[in-house]
């Protein structure tokens, strides 16, 4: 057993202990399938993680690992691992298909998983430790902590309820399908009417054969099942955001040109999205705080 107290040699061992566990997943289970945690799984799945947390923190006293967790030797190294592993993903492209085997599929690659869910379990710990023992100079070390915390997990958690659709319009007509990537086709909760499809062309410059697209848009009607009709001109950057929906322009028929009937929007649905922003504002927020907490108070003069 490694002697008491564990520093950052512990840290390293754990950390790397996982790694080690996270080749042997990937090579006997293959990479992680996100989209088997599609709601309620992870919701389901959030709850046993933060129930978890709060029994290791219960038991701190009695199991010297979940005390050791809410120290610089499990954070550091457990930090240095994500941030590695994070800088392989920067460095290597990552790609739906082919590419260096594991590497270019880092979100599906166990030991990343791995590595992420080791640090999101430390910053919890920290988090519930300090939210217990409050203090108002830790203000900005919570927002900062629980940011990360809520926009990593909810970003985890999220992606597998995040749909990307297509749906392709004709003037005067009304649609309620889309497809995604795959080309499954999905009954959506509203429809669509294509009401005209707006093209716009710069002017013929010397030495150019062809005009430049300046502006394309749709001008629509949107029917929900609620009985709700919303008239929108959506431009390719002012999309309408709807039921959860926000549909953007995305194409259109580029051989008709200024002439085309037909325009595609791309639909897109996150409603985990609110949660990450949420911790993005936390962390900004954070940020704002510590100056504050920071800067030097001035000194009363004596009498």
């Amino acid at each position: 057993m490694w002697n008491k107290p564990w520093k950052l040699k512990e840290g390293f061992l754990i950390g790397g202990g996982l790694l080690v566990v996270g080749l042997l997943l990937q090579i006997a289970v293959g990479p992680v399938h996100w989209e088997r945690l599609a709601f309620p799984a992870n919701v389901i799945l959030l709850g046993i993680g933060l129930a978890a947390i709060a029994v290791m923190y219960a038991l701190r006293k009695k199991v010297y690992l979940f005390e050791w967790m809410m120290h610089t030797g499990a954070s550091v190294p457990a930090i240095c691992y994500a941030l590695g592993l994070t800088i392989v993903m920067g460095l290597v492209a990552q790609v739906d298909e082919g590419g260096i085997p594991w590497l270019s599929h880092m979100l599906t690659f166990w030991p990343f998983v791995l590595a992420y869910a080791w640090m999101m379990v430390i910053v919890g710990l920290v988090c519930l430790n300090h939210l217990l023992h409050f203090n108002l100079k830790e203000i900005p070390f919570l927002l900062n902590h629980l940011g990360v915390f809520l926009a990593l997990v909810c970003g985890a958690l999220g992606s597998p309820d995040k749909r990307e659709l297509l749906m392709t319009l004709e003037e005067g007509q009304t649609q309620s399908k889309a497809e995604d990537e795959s080309g499954k086709v999905y009954d959506l909760d509203l429809s669509v009417e294509l009401h005209d499809f707006i093209m716009e062309e710069y002017p013929l410059q010397p030495g150019m054969r062809m005009r430049m697209p300046k502006r394309f848009a749709s001008e629509v009607t949107v029917h929900t099942k609620q009985g709700k009709s919303v008239d929108a001109t959506i431009d390719v950057n002012k999309p309408l955001k709807l039921n959860g929906w926000v549909f953007y322009q995305y194409d259109y028929d580029s051989e008709a040109g200024t002439e085309s009937k037909v325009s595609v929007l791309q639909m897109v649905k996150d409603p985990w999205l609110p949660f990450v922003y949420a911790g993005i504002y936390m962390m900004l927020a954070g940020a704002v705080t510590l100056i504050f907490f920071m800067a030097p108070r001035p000194k009363r003069k004596e009498e």
